[in-house]
């Protein structure tokens, strides 16, 4: 097929993404709430024998309560037992609770709870394991500037001008960023963070696994762009095809020559946590390629000290203290200069210092979270960059004088705040946030004193809100690498329960990875179309924190889309959970 051809058959599709105007009175998606039925709430994937808890939740919709479960081998069908069922605390309404976490025996099962059947799940060590190579693989098809066999042709050869002057300046190639076109930096720079701590930590892959070669394959593929995206003083652009103010306009398919009307656009505003971002993933290339192509290595190496010396000035937001921390880290375990190492521990003392240690807000429940000047901090893709900093410090500087203080931090974060506010509810995930009373009108649930929470992203706050499984990821991430140095099971508990969330142990029974599970809400990725190992943006919440997901083939953005930060923390966190026995 000609591409011009191509792009005749795709001229009815609408600019699609995020909408610029506020929500209207009366949201749809806001009544996408669970419905009655299913009420058994499953990993759909299933459970590794011995690492992890086993547990299962039956929604209360009715007046009748069931007493017990039924659990049956479906091969070996002399295998069967029947358990009771407890009444369970949940800030998502009744429900009832079991744990089953001592069947260790691999096998095929099945839950059935009065007449509803749940689906079949593994008790098998590579549950999550066999989902890694799906997940990388999403990358291949949101390839940009190159012909994906299959999926699309090449395209946007003329990317981009600048939006300031219109030059055009050579940005072909990376990864478009979620359900649309455009490439967004901070966060697809994440694709190559994530994929490169698989390498680190997967040293020996088995058969099944993504090949080391592929790995490293990929992220070059997707550092072209990156590195193309540095100006001449080091510093990072923002994106290419965000828009003109970052509006939706560029999302679009082009002819793929350069001067024409549909050329996209550069932002060229250069953001501190840009560069943060970029420096530590260029600090990670030259480190994972110094054996492979050392000139490469060093190339990319180059360029990231050369964002991290655009930037002398103190961070100024929580999450860019993180990810220059994280930077530091990176940059000094492939350089071993001092430099590097001198910051680091700058930087981790000033975060700590952000560190609520104290209990504010006329309550003393929960502390030990971070905060964003007076406020507690709370960020979709950057949830948990402040304990995982720390942690990074504390495995790069065995040294230091402050190691034990930044272990002793996020235990206090884990401890303090994660594990008691995780119990609110049968699922325990993790609330996306802290609040001090009610900032906007919608419901805050009250934990005490003046301190509240959300599960999920207010809706009156902006003009945008969205699920966030990346937030369920990065936490399930800094769980595993804090069980790793503790040895505290609770943790690693945890951190598979914000993981099962995402694969169908939710109100919806609702598996947002692509590929995987049942019940899977169809995707917003109008120009790809299903992407094996997408994962969506996820259960959001209506003003009255009620979970929403759009079961009714919309399309909502807000929680089907696809997102590059999903994968990306789905990926790093298995990554480290693999490595627990």
């Amino acid at each position: 097929m000609k591409r011009r051809h191509f792009l005749g058959t795709l001229a009815f599709l609408p600019f699609v993404g995020r909408a610029q105007e506020g929500p209207p009175e009366a949201d749809p998606v806001e009544k996408m709430t669970a419905p009655s039925t299913p009420t058994i709430a499953l990993n759909h994937l299933g459970f590794r024998p011995r690492v992890g808890r086993k547990t299962l939740v039956v929604r209360a919709t009715g007046s009748t309560r069931p007493k017990s479960f039924t659990l049956r081998d479906v091969v070996d069908v002399k295998f069967r037992l029947t358990r009771p069922l407890a009444e369970g605390r949940s800030d998502f309404g009744p429900c009832l609770t079991a744990d089953f976490t001592d069947v260790n025996r691999p096998a095929l099962y099945q839950i059935t709870v009065g007449k509803e059947h749940s689906i079949q799940f593994a008790v098998h060590e590579d549950v999550w394991r066999r989902t890694i190579p799906k997940a990388v693989g999403y990358y291949r098809y949101q390839r940009c500037g190159v012909e994906v066999p299959g999926v699309h042709p090449a395209c946007h050869l003329d990317d981009a001008r600048r939006r300031d002057t219109g030059e055009h300046v050579d940005v072909v190639g990376g990864w478009h960023d979620a359900g649309d076109l455009r490439k967004w930096m901070e966060v697809t720079m994440l694709n190559g963070v994530a994929l490169l701590n698989l390498y680190r930590n997967n040293p020996d892959p088995r058969p099944a696994d993504p090949t080391r070669e592929q790995l490293l394959e990929e992220v070059r593929y997707g550092n072209r762009y990156f590195l193309k995206m540095q100006d001449a003083d080091g510093k990072i652009w923002a994106d290419a095809a965000g828009g003109v103010n970052g509006d939706n306009s560029d999302n679009h398919w082009t002819d793929n020559v350069v001067g024409t009307s549909d050329d996209r656009y550069i932002n060229p505003t250069k953001r501190s946590g840009t560069a943060a971002v970029f420096a530590t993933l260029q600090g990670l290339v030259g480190q994972c390629y110094a054996e492979t192509d050392p000139d490469y290595a060093k190339r990319c190496l180059e360029a990231g000290i050369r964002a991290w010396r655009a930037f002398p000035e103190p961070p100024a937001s929580t999450d860019d203290l993180a990810w220059w921390t994280l930077a530091a880290c990176e940059l000094y375990r492939a350089t071993h200069d001092k430099e590097f190492q001198e910051h680091g521990y700058l930087l981790g003392r000033a975060l700590t210092k952000r560190q609520n240690t104290s209990f504010i807000a006329d309550q003393r429940q929960v502390r030990g979270f971070w905060m964003n000047g007076d406020q507690p901090y709370m960020d979709i893709v950057n949830s948990a960059l402040p304990p995982l900093a720390l942690l990074e410090l504390h495995a790069t500087f065995p040294d230091a004088a402050d190691r034990s203080k930044w272990l002793d931090a996020v235990r206090l974060h884990l401890d303090e705040y994660v594990l008691p506010i995780s119990q609110r509810n049968a699922y325990r995930i993790i609330p996306l946030g802290m609040f001090i009373g009610s900032p906007t009108p919608e419901t805050y649930r009250p934990l005490a004193g003046n301190l509240t929470y959300r599960y999920f992203h207010p809706v009156r706050k902006q003009f945008w809100w969205q699920g966030a499984n990346c937030h369920l990821g990065s936490n399930a991430l800094v769980l595993a690498r804090a069980y790793k140095l503790t040895e505290k099971r609770e943790y690693v508990d945890l951190a598979y329960r914000q993981l099962e969330w995402i694969m169908g142990a939710n109100p919806f029974a609702a598996c947002m990875m692509t590929g995987e599970g049942m019940r899977n809400p169809y995707p917003h990725s109008r120009f790809i179309g299903l992407i094996p190992g997408g994962i969506m943006n996820g259960i959001a919440g209506n003003m009255q924190d009620e979970p929403v997901l759009d079961m009714h083939y919309t399309l909502d953005w807000r929680t089907c889309e696809y997102w590059s930060p999903h994968v990306a923390f789905y990926i790093w966190a298995n990554s480290v959970l693999e490595s627990i026995a």
